[in-house]
Parts: structure tokens; C-alpha cells; sequence
């Protein structure tokens, strides 16, 4: 049986008409190998996704923007919230779970366990996905270049050892910061996850917020707002504005440190992210800060 990677090089070898590649993640030496078993009369589109954060992590090349530049009739195509893994030849087109990197394709030493099923791409939740992509952006190199600037800022843990995709996924938790715009509104939820006092959005802000804090059942108040204060001083984002602004709390120092996490987050996000950062510590650090 064939690897994935091996599998979307015979799709694309044969192909007289546009190809499609879609995929959050691409690795430069990946992308190479893909490129070069396409006819160069070919026409090719290339959908992925840049964040500071990922390109950091070393899950997605800002190179593979030059191989699509020196390519003719090459086109890279960026969607933020894009998480599909689809590849279109004609009317044949594989689907499922790997990105263009080594670990997905089987390509390394260390690889991933994934799925591409090849359907029709006359499929109408295949025409559905392909109508969306419509949304994304092209690609520039002044992009590029702001991208990296951006991931330059960002410390973060040591991720050499780990597959591409763990890695992106720890520095996902290395960059967290709560979603809940009412920190008050956690204990709440805690105690009964399907109360009907919050508001939907809230609710689900709050859900997710409680996952990644992940508390043990059955604390009071009192012990639970000790719980989640503990827990904040692990995530080495919120470390970040402790470190930074200690003693009393100035609006510019958090929203410095917050621009530092979220480089791409035009001005509204960022200010709507240090209020909520903002009220966390006022719930959970009130003894510490002002």
C-alpha cells in the first residue's frame, strides 16, 4: 500500500489541467518534491494558512513562498481559519487528514498516522469546501516578510523533538490566553456546565476556557479561584504579563505583551483581548495587582 505522500504524487504526475493543493501546513522540502512531479505546463493553487505562532513552531515554511514565485502559472493563496486537507486533479481528488509536510506524508523517519480517501471532486461537499477557498488572499512577499517578523518576536519552548503537528499543538497551549469575556462567570459553568444564567456565547467562551484549565470536580469558590490562579502562573503567556507590567497594571505594558502573543490581531482584537486578559488578573491576581 501505498504512503500518503506517494499517493498524492501519482494524482498530480498525470495532470493535463489545474492542479489543487490545499493544506494548513507545508514544509518547504515537501512542496519541492510535489511541484517537481507536476508537467511544468501545468497550472497549479496552493491554499494554506500563515500564522506567526505555527511558523515559530516550525510547522509551516514562509519558503515555500519562493518556490510558488519561481514557478509559472503558481499561485499561493493564504486563509486564515483554513484547516481542510484537500488535493484536486481533474475530477479525482483526495481528502482526509494529512498536511504537505514529511511526518503526514510519510516522509520521515518518525511518521504520522493519517487518512486521505480519494472521492470525486464533483462530490458537493468537495464543491462547497473548493467555493469557500474563494475567500483567500494572494500571497505576497511583503506578507511574507511581516509573518516572520512576527514569529521572530515570539519565544517559545523547545520544540525540535517533536512531530511537526505536536509541536504546533504545544505552542498552541504555550500562547493560550482565555476566551471568556466574564471570568465570573467560570465558577458557574464549572459547577454546571449546561446552565441556563450565561448567555450562549459566554457559555461556550467559558467551556473552552474550563478545558484548558481542566480543574478537579468538586472545589468550592473559594478553591476554585485558587485553582485557576495556580494554574494561570503555568501558561508562560500569562508569565509574560506578570513578568512584565508586576505592581501595578498599565493598559500600554499589557497590550504590548498581548500584540507580542497575537502579532497578527488588528487594533480592536488586541484591545478586546487585554480587557478580557485584564479582568482575568483582576479576578484571579486581586492581591497582586491594581
Amino acid at each position: 500500500m501505498l504512503i500518503e505522500g506517494e499517493r498524492i504524487k501519482q494524482l498530480v504526475m498525470n495532470a493535463d489541467g489545474e492542479v489543487l493543493l490545499c493544506a494548513p501546513f507545508i514544509k518547504t522540502h515537501v512542496i519541492r518534491i510535489i511541484l517537481a512531479a507536476i508537467p511544468a505546463s501545468v497550472s497549479v493553487r496552493i491554499y494554506t494558512r500563515w500564522r506567526a505562532d505555527e511558523v515559530a513552531a516550525g510547522v509551516s515554511d514562509l519558503e515555500v513562498y519562493d518556490l510558488v514565485a519561481a514557478r509559472p502559472a503558481t499561485r499561493l493563496l493564504l486563509l486564515d481559519d483554513l484547516h481542510a486537507k484537500l488535493y484536486v486533479v481533474g475530477d479525482r481528488c483526495l481528502v482526509g487528514s494529512a498536511n504537505l509536510t514529511g511526518a503526514a506524508l510519510g516522509w520521515s523517519s518518525d511518521p504520522n498516522v493519517e487518512l486521505l480517501v480519494e472521492i470525486s471532486a464533483t462530490d458537493p461537499h468537495v464543491a462547497d469546501l473548493i467555493a469557500r477557498l474563494d475567500g483567500a488572499a494572494e500571497a505576497t512577499r511583503e506578507k511574507r516578510d511581516e509573518i516572520a517578523s512576527a514569529s521572530a518576536l515570539i519565544e517559545r519552548p523547545n520544540l525540535r523533538e517533536q512531530p511537526l503537528e505536536e509541536a504546533a499543538l504545544a505552542v498552541a497551549a504555550y500562547l493560550w490566553l482565555p476566551r471568556c469575556a466574564s471570568p465570573k462567570s467560570l465558577f458557574a459553568v464549572y459547577r454546571n456546565p449546561a446552565t441556563s444564567s450565561i448567555v450562549s456565547g459566554t457559555l461556550a467562551d467559558a467551556a473552552d476556557d474550563l478545558a484548558a484549565l481542566n480543574p478537579p470536580e468538586g472545589l468550592d469558590e473559594v478553591a476554585f479561584i485558587a485553582f485557576v490562579e495556580r494554574t494561570l502562573e503555568q501558561f508562560p503567556s500569562f508569565q509574560a504579563v506578570l513578568a512584565r507590567v508586576p505592581g501595578r497594571l498599565s493598559d500600554s505594558g499589557g497590550l504590548e505583551v498581548i500584540r507580542a502573543l497575537r502579532p497578527t490581531y488588528i487594533a480592536e482584537e488586541l484591545a478586546k483581548q487585554w480587557q478580557i486578559v485584564r479582568d482575568w488578573i483582576q479576578l484571579f491576581f486581586q492581591d497582586r495587582f491594581e
